[in-house]
């Protein structure tokens, strides 16, 4: 069979193994789910991930295909490169993690482990065997300028969805960051002021609520005291820097919340490896939008 290189059919390689991977992540997710799951960083029904994959393994082992065990082994150590290196990547980009195989046996960083690695080997067998023949006759059944036109408009559109889903994913990060450094603020004001009744992971609003709880508490015990003019001067001092530190730390909303919902639905084991307690904010928010609605 014709080994090409020609950007022709590259790309549209590139296509097919990108939505063929969009396919069987999104139906295998949602099957085990019991609920339909949109898979991928993008919000378009492709994973750019199977496509690279895909076109390592046809540029370097196809011509080997006589080979198997040879296709087998390349599959799985190209695949696992090509994944190890994309979470790190993204981790080093975005602070977050989007898969997680740390309970896996034999893993490296979480991000690997030999069940999925092997699971690429196989693929990368059946791909070079039975799929990449029958990705090669329909494009051949492709006129070639239908072809041109719709390999263009993918490209528009695919370029488009990466800069978009990365600018907004980027600024999920800094708007991460920004409440991160508040809510750092905030503990550092407790600390001095020995508040020391505010757990950690309590949410800032939590935090205003308790404090003011604290002093009804108290109150009966304050008011028998010398100098409760100034006590309550001390409250209220207390309480309007808390409340500006919360204005502050709530003042940060999510522009791009269509982008982190996404993230969240498509991986569940999304998590942010710098700002944990923050995302657990935001989407205890984002859940009390939704049932407001």
């Amino acid at each position: 069979m014709t080994f090409y290189t020609d950007f022709y059919h590259i790309l549209w390689f590139f296509i097919i193994y990108c939505m063929a991977g969009w396919i069987w992540e999104s139906c295998f997710c949602s099957i085990k789910a019991k609920k339909w799951i949109n898979r991928g960083f993008l919000l378009g029904p492709y994973i750019p991930i199977y496509g690279c994959g895909a076109l390592s393994v046809y540029l370097l082992l196809y011509p080997a295909q006589e080979h198997l065990l040879a296709v087998f082994t390349g599959g799985m150590i190209l695949a696992s490169i090509l994944e190890f290196f994309t979470s790190w990547i993204m981790e080093k980009l975005f602070a977050a993690t989007w898969w997680d195989y740390s309970k896996e046996k034999f893993n490296i960083q979480g991000r690997i482990c030999l069940k999925a690695s092997l699971l690429w080997g196989f693929f990368s067998v059946g791909m070079v065997k039975f799929l990449h023949p029958a990705v090669l006759m329909l494009i051949e059944k492709i006129p070639r300028n239908i072809g041109n036109i719709l390999g263009t408009l993918f490209v528009f559109v695919f370029s488009s969805d990466v800069v978009h889903t990365v600018l907004a994913t980027w600024d999920i990060k800094k708007t991460l960051e920004r409440m991160e450094t508040i809510r750092s603020d905030i503990r550092q004001f407790a600390e001095v002021h020995n508040i020391d009744f505010l757990p950690e992971d309590m949410p800032p609003a939590r935090m205003l609520t308790r404090l003011k709880e604290q002093w009804e508490e108290r109150r009966e015990h304050l008011e028998n005291l010398p100098l409760t003019g100034t006590i309550h001067e001390y409250r209220m001092e207390l309480e309007e820097k808390l409340e500006y530190l919360v204005d502050r730390y709530e003042e940060n909303r999510l522009k791009h919340r269509h982008t982190f919902l996404h993230h969240m639905k498509s991986y569940p084991n999304f998590k942010s490896v710098r700002y944990e307690k923050v995302l657990d904010d935001v989407k205890k928010r984002l859940d009390k939008l939704r049932k407001d609605m």
